[in-house]
């Protein structure tokens, strides 16, 4: 993996990253450590994820291991909500999967078990963003489960129908774009969705930008610094000269852009051809998987966006059965066959991105290997990405804003810079230092 000495100072912000957390923390830390009650008899273990084939890991996992029993509830609709109160009244389950970017908030509000000395020494099993995500200030807090790398899906018939070249770099993307436009007005080289945030994230992340970041003891607000900056004046370039399609992402309107042949690429993650194949049968054959377009010719630097961790909450007692059980659920062979062959997550193990079942033709892309390109891009992401203790709120806010650029009423600079601006408030009203 190519790293770039800003890649490695990033990658020593997340590594500080729980400085801050520490010692701006107002949670007690009688239970923010290693925690678990190592019980000397059978236990039962009550596990929530949403994660296809879960169901079939853990009746595995339960036949071989009579003495660590595990319940499985399949998370829905707003049981993810409930996480957080549950933990805070002690009736929590005892493994939960979660959103990557909800751990920084959990682990200031002590919320998650300091897992490090169960499975600290799972790092070099996967990819270095992952880990770097689960990672603070030396302490692991959770094992990564599935990774969302991107990578650019293009129509291909378009493509060769415009006689165009599938770009290297964004300034490629950007003269293919007007290219595309000039052959055809009806056609855009991409969308821009305000109520989607994970396309802008991937790139910011692909440019080893961040929201966050850390000096000493002190959060940075990072949402509109140069990484950043440097994306939104790429697409207010895009979005000025018409050259994308202004529409909310999953509505009945977008899927009809896809269908229609209107949007000819999409730079999205490793999840997405699944829904492709999903709301857009008919275009079958048409498209094909080329690596992101990077920002400097010659880097190996790929964007990632949403991925889920499993955690411990406080207050489970049997920590170290608990670990065993997703030790193995996330790096065992037996486990990634059912999760990633059977049921195809993109795993976060770098044992599963070499897994045979993952690397397997694609129909719907004409036969290729489009898990060739996402396994690559894996592991190439920065571990760059910082996630605050108020990414929720700041991802909320940002498409609000977003939502201004795409009517026109601001630019994407004023629109980062408001929401940075909301950030630092936000940090400052939870009690925390920010410079």
């Amino acid at each position: 993996m190519a790293r770039s000495s800003r890649l490695l100072a990033a990658t020593s912000v997340v590594v500080g990253a729980a400085l801050a957390l520490t010692a701006c923390s107002s949670s007690s830390d009688d239970s923010g450590g290693s925690g678990g009650s190592g019980a000397a008899g059978p236990v039962t273990l009550e596990f929530w994820g949403w994660a296809t084939g879960l169901e079939d890991a853990v009746a595995l996992w339960n036949e071989e291991n009579p003495d660590i029993q595990v319940d499985f509830f399949r998370m829905t609709g707003d049981d993810g909500d409930k996480i957080p109160a549950a933990i805070d009244n002690g009736t929590a389950p005892d493994v939960v999967q979660m959103s990557v970017h909800s751990i920084p908030s959990h682990v200031i509000a002590n919320r998650l078990t300091d897992l490090t000395e169960y499975v600290g020494d799972l790092e070099d099993d996967f990819t270095d963003a992952s880990w770097a995500n689960v990672t603070f200030d030396g302490s692991t807090y959770a094992v990564p489960q599935d990774f969302g790398p991107n990578a650019l899906m293009y129509r291909s018939d378009i493509f060769e129908q415009h006689g165009l070249t599938v770009p290297t770099t964004w300034d490629e993307y950007l003269e293919t774009a007007r290219a595309l436009k000039a052959a055809d007005p009806n056609l855009y080289i991409a969308q821009m969705s305000p109520n989607e945030t994970g396309y802008w994230i991937a790139d910011v992340w692909q440019n080893e930008g961040s929201w966050f970041g850390i000096d000493g003891d002190a959060w940075t607000v990072d949402v509109n610094d140069e990484a950043s900056q440097e994306v939104a004046e790429r697409w207010q370039t895009l979005l000025d000269e018409d050259l994308v399609k202004v529409v909310d992402m999953w509505t009945p309107e977008y899927w009809a852009e896809i269908n229609a042949g209107t949007i000819a690429t999409i730079n999205y993650a490793a999840w997405f051809p699944a829904m492709l194949e999903a709301n857009a049968a008919d275009l079958a054959g048409s498209w094909s998987v080329a690596p992101s377009p990077v920002y400097e010719a010659g880097s190996t630097a790929a964007g990632a966006g949403d991925s889920s961790v499993d955690v411990i909450p406080t207050g489970t007692e049997d920590v170290a059965q608990a670990a065993q059980f997703l030790t193995w659920l996330n790096t065992s062979e037996e486990s990634l066959d059912i999760l990633v062959g059977e049921n195809s997550m993109f795993p976060a193990a770098l044992s599963g991105l070499q897994s045979d079942a993952l690397h397997q033709p694609n129909a719907y892309f004409g036969g290729q290997v489009v898990n060739d390109v996402f396994a690559e891009a894996a592991e190439n992401v920065p571990a760059s990405w910082v996630d605050g203790p108020v990414y929720d709120l700041v991802q909320d806010t940002i498409k609000d804003e977003f939502a201004k650029v795409g009517n026109g009423a601001q630019t994407f600079e004023q629109a980062l810079d408001a929401a940075a601006e909301y950030a630092r408030t936000q940090l400052e009203q939870q009690g925390l230092n920010v410079k």
